[in-house]
C-alpha cells in the first residue's frame, strides 16, 4: 500500500480493520478542525450529517466570530439594553449576513397625512415616536400591532426632541417649554407630570438627562441645566422655572449629549458664528475641551452619540460622520455620505456599527468603523423618495426609521427570500 493510498484504519471487535470515519473523531478534535473553517463552510458542513450538524452548531465555534460581527455583536451593555431579543453566537453571524447583503423584510408601521419632522427612541420593550404635537409609545411585538399602544399624549406645542428613561419621558417643545411625562400610568390616565413653561425663549431642539440633571439646548443659543424630575418633590403641576446653571453659545443649538459617565457634555450648534462643537464640564459648564479642526462655516451638527467616555460621533450639514477622540482632542475618523447629503441622524451599537439617516431618497446607510466606505444602503420607503430620514435607531435584528409621514421597520431576522443588495449601487473612492 503506497503512502498516497494509505488509509487510517482501526480494528473492530472481531479483529478486522475498517477505515476510520471523520465523524467518529472526538468532539474536541472536530471543534479544532472546524475552527479553521469559514462561517459559510460551517453552514455547509452542518448539512452533511447529524454529527456535523451538532458540531457546527456548538457555540464554542461561533463565540469568537460573533465578537467581530456587524450590528449583532452586542458587546456593549448599553446596546444590549435595547435589543429584542439578545442573540446567540451562531444567530449573530446569520443576521449580520442579512444586514450586509440586504436580506430583510420591510414594513410601514404607521402613516399620517400631515408632513412632520419626527423623532424616535427605541428600548428593548418599546418604540417611541413624536411628531407635531403628538407622542406615542408602542409595545414592541412581532408582528407590530398598533393596538399595543401604551402611551398617547397631545400637547399644546410641537415636540422637537425627547428622551426616554425607565420611569419618565422628557420632551423639548417649539414654544420653549420642557415637559415631563410618567410612562407607567394605569387605565389610560393622564401621563403629564410637570413642566417648565418658559425654559427657553425659542425652540428646545436638544434635551438630555444624566444623573441629577436635565440639560436643554435651544434655538436661542443657550444651554441650561435643571433639576431632574426624579429629584423633585412636586406639589403642583409646575416645576421651578429657575435653571441651576446656564451657558450662552451664541449660535442655534441642534444637538447635545452627556457622556456615559455623566461628567462631560457635547453641544452641537449650527456653526454660523463659530465652531459647531463644544465640549463642556457638566459640573460647572466651563468649556473643558477644544477640538482642533478646520471647520467650514455653517457645517452644523444635527445629531451625536457617545460611543464611550472618550469617543464621540457627530453628523450634520457637512455630509460626514466624524469620530472625535477627546484624549487627543481631534477628529480621528471621517465617513462621507455616498450621495453628499446632509446627515440628519445617527445611531450606534457603541462598538463598530453606525446607521445614519440622510437628506435624500428615504435612505439609511450602514457603516462599519473598520472600513472606509459604506457597507449597505436601505431605501426605507420607495413611495416617498423625497423625504429625509429624520430619526433612526436599531438593535441587532431591527432597524427603525422615521420619515416625514411614516415609521418604517426593517427586520433582518429569519431567512428572507428577497435580496435588496444596494451596496454596489454607488461606487466611490475612499476619502
Amino acid at each position: 500500500m503506497t503512502n498516497a493510498r494509505r488509509e487510517e484504519v482501526e480494528e473492530d471487535e472481531s479483529g478486522q480493520t475498517r477505515p476510520l470515519r471523520l465523524d467518529e473523531l472526538p468532539l474536541e478534535i472536530l471543534l479544532l478542525i472546524f475552527d479553521y473553517c469559514h462561517a459559510f463552510d460551517l453552514v455547509r458542513l452542518s448539512g452533511v450529517c447529524t454529527r456535523f450538524y451538532d458540531v457546527a452548531h456548538d457555540e464554542v465555534l461561533w463565540y469568537k466570530r460573533s465578537k467581530q460581527t456587524l450590528a449583532t455583536n452586542q458587546v456593549s451593555k448599553r446596546f444590549r439594553s435595547r435589543c429584542n431579543p439578545v442573540l446567540g453566537p451562531r444567530t449573530k453571524w446569520q443576521i449580520t449576513h442579512n444586514w450586509e447583503y440586504g436580506r430583510y423584510q420591510k414594513n410601514v408601521l404607521f402613516s399620517q397625512k400631515i408632513k412632520l419632522m419626527p423623532w424616535i427612541q427605541l428600548t428593548d420593550k418599546e418604540l417611541w415616536w413624536s411628531g407635531g404635537n403628538q407622542m406615542f409609545g408602542f409595545r414592541r411585538s412581532d408582528p407590530f400591532n398598533l393596538g399595543n399602544k401604551i402611551f398617547h399624549e397631545n400637547t399644546r406645542s410641537d415636540i422637537c426632541k425627547f428622551v426616554v428613561r425607565d420611569d419618565y419621558i422628557i420632551s423639548g417643545h417649539r414654544d420653549g417649554s420642557i415637559k415631563y411625562w410618567m410612562k407607567n400610568v394605569l387605565y389610560g390616565g393622564n401621563h403629564f407630570y410637570g413642566s417648565i413653561e418658559r425654559a427657553h425663549s425659542r425652540d428646545v431642539d436638544a434635551v438630555d438627562e444624566t444623573g441629577d440633571l436635565v440639560i436643554s439646548g435651544s434655538a436661542d443659543g443657550v444651554v441650561k441645566a435643571w433639576t431632574s424630575p426624579k429629584n423633585q418633590d412636586i406639589i403642583s403641576n409646575y416645576i421651578n422655572n429657575l435653571p441651576l446653571t446656564s451657558v450662552r453659545v451664541n449660535d442655534r443649538i441642534w444637538a447635545l449629549a452627556a457622556d456615559p459617565t455623566g461628567t462631560k457634555l457635547a453641544v452641537g450648534s449650527s456653526g454660523t458664528t463659530g465652531p459647531p462643537l463644544y465640549i463642556c464640564n457638566i459640573m460647572d459648564f466651563n468649556r473643558s475641551e477644544t477640538m482642533n479642526h478646520p471647520w467650514r462655516q455653517g457645517a452644523g451638527i444635527l445629531d451625536m452619540v457617545w460611543d464611550s467616555p472618550h469617543i464621540l460621533l457627530t453628523c450634520g450639514y457637512d455630509t460626514c460622520v466624524r469620530k472625535w477622540d477627546l484624549r487627543v482632542n481631534k477628529c480621528v475618523g471621517v465617513w462621507s455620505d455616498p450621495t453628499d447629503a446632509t446627515i440628519y441622524c445617527i445611531s450606534s451599537d457603541y462598538n463598530y456599527t453606525m446607521v445614519t439617516g440622510t437628506q435624500f431618497n428615504c435612505k439609511a446607510v450602514l457603516w462599519d468603523q473598520r472600513r472606509p466606505q459604506y457597507v449597505q444602503l436601505y431605501f426605507m420607503n420607495l413611495r416617498r423618495m423625497s423625504s429625509p430620514i429624520y430619526s433612526v435607531s436599531f438593535d441587532s435584528s431591527h432597524l427603525y426609521g422615521a420619515t416625514d409621514q411614516n415609521v418604517i421597520e426593517v427586520k433582518f431576522s429569519g431567512q428572507p427570500n428577497v435580496k435588496k443588495n444596494y451596496r454596489e449601487i454607488m461606487k466611490y473612492d475612499a476619502v
